[in-house]
C-alpha cells in the first residue's frame, strides 16, 4: 500500500480536490534506442476522483491509473488542466515546475536543494538516477512563469546543480509516485521540505547572494 499512500500525498498537496489532474500510464512507447517516451495520457479526472478511487481500491493502483508498462513506470503532471488537453494553455494555475539534474549521484542532489532550501512541494525518487524535486512557483501568469524558472534555473547552475533544461513548460510530465519502474518504487521522498512559498524562498536568495 505504501505506492497508493505515495500517490493519495501527491495529489493531496499538489492539487485542489476540482483540478483536473493529467497523467499517462500505459500510453507510452520505446524509440529505436530504447527510451521510453510518454504520449498524451489521460487529463480530464480530477484529484478528488482519484483519491476516492485510490481509497477504494488501495490495495490495487492499477484499478484507479490503469495499467503501465513495468520497464516505463508512469508519469503525472504537476499543475493542473482544463480537462481538454496537454499543452500549455491548458494549464489553470501555474503553480510547479520541475528540477531535475542527472548529473549528480541522488544523495547529492537532494542535499544541494536542502543546502540551496528549495521551496519543495513534492520530492520524488524517479526509479532510476534523479529526484524529481517539484518547485512552488507560484506565478499569476504565464509569463511571470517563465521568467521565474528561468531565474530558478540560472540561480541553481549558478550554485552547482547543473539543471535539466527541457522540464521549463507548465505542462511538462515528471514521475509518478507509487509506481514501480523496472522494480524500482518511483517513491515520495518528502512533502512541503525547505521554504514555504516562491516569495519566501526569495528571502532566502537575498541573503545568500
Amino acid at each position: 500500500r505504501r505506492g497508493t499512500e505515495d500517490l493519495i500525498l501527491y495529489l493531496q498537496t499538489l492539487f485542489e480536490p476540482n483540478d483536473c489532474v493529467g497523467y499517462v500510464t500505459g500510453d507510452a512507447w520505446q524509440t529505436d534506442d530504447g527510451k521510453w517516451v510518454p504520449a498524451k495520457g489521460v487529463y480530464y479526472r480530477t484529484s478528488e476522483e482519484l483519491i476516492t478511487s485510490l481509497h477504494h481500491y488501495p490495495d490495487d493502483i492499477g484499478a484507479t491509473i490503469g495499467d503501465w508498462k513495468p520497464e516505463a513506470g508512469a508519469w503525472i503532471r504537476f499543475n493542473p488542466l482544463d480537462g481538454e488537453g496537454v499543452r500549455n494553455e491548458n494549464v489553470t494555475a501555474f503553480r510547479f515546475a520541475l528540477v531535475e539534474s542527472d548529473s549528480m549521484p541522488v544523495n547529492e542532489q537532494i542535499a544541494m536543494y536542502r543546502k540551496l532550501e528549495l521551496p519543495i512541494a513534492a520530492l520524488v525518487h524517479s526509479g532510476h538516477k534523479s529526484v524529481h524535486a517539484i518547485v512552488h512557483i507560484d506565478a499569476e501568469s504565464f509569463d511571470e512563469y517563465r521568467k521565474r524558472v528561468t531565474f530558478l534555473y540560472d540561480f541553481l547552475n549558478s550554485h552547482g546543480v547543473k539543471v535539466d533544461t527541457q522540464n521549463r513548460n507548465p505542462s511538462r510530465l515528471s514521475r509518478m509516485p507509487g509506481v514501480t519502474r523496472n522494480g524500482q518504487l518511483q517513491k515520495l521522498l518528502g512533502v512541503n521540505i525547505g521554504r514555504k512559498s516562491w516569495a519566501d524562498w526569495m528571502g532566502f536568495v537575498e541573503g545568500a547572494t
